[in-house]
Formats: C-alpha cells, sequence, structure tokens
C-alpha cells in the first residue's frame, strides 16, 4: 500500500515538474526587438508617434512570397506590402503595442500610412509613424508613453538609455525614463520600461 501511494505521489510530482518546466518555456519571449521611439509634437501637444523596430534574433516568421532579403538595403513596393499583410497589419488590435496614457487613460491611435521596411545587417528594421486619434495636451496631466507586448511573446528593448525623444516639443517639455510598475505584464511578472512626458 506505501509502495503503490509513493508511486502516484512520485508520478504527481514528475507531472507538476513537467507543468512547470513546460510553462517556464511558454513563458520565454519568442521575438526579440528593439525599439526608438520620437513623439511628434506641436508646442505642448502631442501628434503622432514615429518608431523603429529592429528584429534582433532575425525575423521570426517565414513570409508568402519572399524567398530571399538583401543584406542591406530598404525592400521594395510588393516586399513591404508582404511584410504588412502577413506580419504588421494583425498588430492593430493591439494598438501596434504602443501604449500612450494620459491620467492613466489609454489614447487611441490610426494606422500608420507611411511603413516601410528594411534590412540593416541583416536585421530586418520596421520604421512607421502612429497619429493619435485626438491630440494631447500634456500641459496639466501625467502622459506617459511604454512600447510593450503584454503577453510577453514579444520581447521589447529600448534601443538606448533614452529610446523615446521629443520632436517639434517646447523647450518647456521633457521625456523620461522610468519602471511603469502600474502597467505589468506577463501576469504582473514583468515590469516594463515608459517614459514619462511633461510640459
Amino acid at each position: 500500500m506505501q509502495i503503490a501511494r509513493l508511486s502516484r505521489v512520485i508520478r504527481l510530482s514528475m507531472l507538476i515538474a513537467a507543468v512547470f518546466v513546460s510553462g517556464a518555456a511558454a513563458a520565454h519571449p519568442h521575438v526579440w526587438i528593439k525599439y526608438s521611439a520620437q513623439l511628434r509634437m506641436h508646442g505642448t501637444s502631442v501628434l503622432a508617434i514615429k518608431q523603429m523596430w529592429r528584429f534582433t534574433e532575425g525575423f521570426p516568421v517565414q513570409l508568402v512570397g519572399i524567398d530571399a532579403l538583401p543584406d542591406n538595403g530598404v525592400l521594395n513596393a510588393k516586399q513591404t506590402a508582404i511584410f504588412r499583410e502577413q506580419a504588421f497589419a494583425s498588430l492593430a488590435g493591439a494598438q501596434y503595442f504602443s501604449h500612450l496614457f494620459v491620467d492613466g487613460q489609454p489614447q487611441q491611435v490610426l494606422d500608420p500610412d507611411d511603413f516601410r521596411v528594411s534590412v540593416e545587417q541583416g536585421k530586418v528594421v520596421y520604421t512607421f509613424t502612429l497619429k493619435l486619434a485626438k491630440p494631447v495636451n500634456v500641459t496639466g496631466h501625467q502622459v506617459a508613453l511604454g512600447i510593450w507586448d503584454d503577453s510577453f511573446f514579444v520581447d521589447y528593448e529600448p534601443d538606448a538609455a533614452h529610446a523615446i525623444t521629443l520632436d517639434g516639443a517646447a523647450s518647456t517639455c521633457t521625456a523620461k525614463p522610468f519602471a511603469d510598475r502600474a502597467h505589468p505584464i506577463f501576469n504582473g511578472i514583468v515590469v516594463p520600461q515608459a517614459t514619462a512626458i511633461s510640459c
């Protein structure tokens, strides 16, 4: 009886260990991106977000219609359209992983009309601009921008210490990176980086 019980305990322990290991593997990011962003502003108002994503571990999927890519250079219109259709347009529902908060409220962005794809030293690079559905006046408000995937399937890392900068802003405006503990991702395990904008 004790041997049978011990056997069941061992099998249960092995099952728990297997679930834990598989869960840890599933938790690991599958895509790695270095990003930078530039807030397009007019004085103290944010109008758009221009972004650059560099896929640092190679491109994660095989695209239908793309047989080979150059080591360097901008892709042509046909290739860019394939990338957009198969590996970018579906991100619209997730706001292209771009999180702009005003007093804690998420802001809506429009689909980009300047999506470009290039290859730099063998790495795929996206550039695009997201216009805001409604301009945001920073003065008197708490404004923050972060770029992350809530599921942590994609790991976004800033391309520099100050990866988010301002363009066209009033001289009183500043951008300061911080750990955004108000919006943890991956079930609260990971704290993403964001940038506070003030004017």
